[in-house]
């Protein structure tokens, strides 16, 4: 059965329900490189939030610095450039941000 480590620190954070959930969330997805491309949609539905919630807390999460979020782009077959899933990396927790 998988599994996942949160650093126990994040307690400290006290971050809200959602924002813990998004978190925890991405740290699910990112393995042991610490990086994941999931969709907002697919964060919605798998923590059962609003896409406008995770949206906003991942900006939290980003202005707390516990994880950096690139945009990325995609290239179609015809050549047109559109916007693809943002790269997550999680950050280390330090402890009192």
């Amino acid at each position: 059965m998988p599994y996942f480590k949160l650093d126990n620190d994040i307690f400290s954070l006290r971050l809200d329900s959602y924002e813990f959930q998004v978190y925890a969330y991405l740290v699910s997805c990112a393995g042991k490189k610490g990086e994941c491309w999931p969709s907002t949609n697919t964060i919605a539905r798998m923590l059962g939030m609003s896409q406008s919630t995770v949206i906003n807390k991942i900006e939290s999460l980003v202005r707390r610095q516990l994880i950096d979020k690139r945009m990325t782009t995609r290239h179609s077959e015809r050549g047109r450039v559109s916007t693809g899933n943002n790269h997550y990396c999680i950050r280390a927790v330090i402890e009192g941000l």
